[in-house]
């Protein structure tokens, strides 16, 4: 996928990363460069569709972090909440 999607790091940092996967439960995002995150630690993943204008920002738990050559992936599961199959659409439409 290459959605454009942005994290909200523990420091309070923004960035945009690009959106692998996505489910229900959470989603893979990948950045090039470092990401300066670690497991367990707290994010806020934000999906905005520009073409609609929804916007969605969930809390989400680092399950894990991969750092591949110049790309860092990281797993996320989100907290408390789920996306229903309405908002993953939205999203992705």
């Amino acid at each position: 996928m290459g959605i454009s999607v942005s994290v909200t790091l523990p420091n309070k940092q923004s960035l945009f990363v690009n959106l692998r996967d996505i489910s229900k439960t959470g989603a893979c995002v990948v950045r090039q460069g470092t990401l300066n995150v670690k497991e367990d630690d707290t994010i806020i993943f934000e999906a905005r569709n520009y073409d609609s204008g929804s916007t969605i920002s969930i809390d989400s738990r680092v399950c894990w972090v991969r750092k591949t050559g110049f790309n860092t992936y990281l797993g996320l599961s989100f907290i408390s909440t789920t996306l229903s199959p309405k908002s993953l659409l939205r999203l992705l439409s």
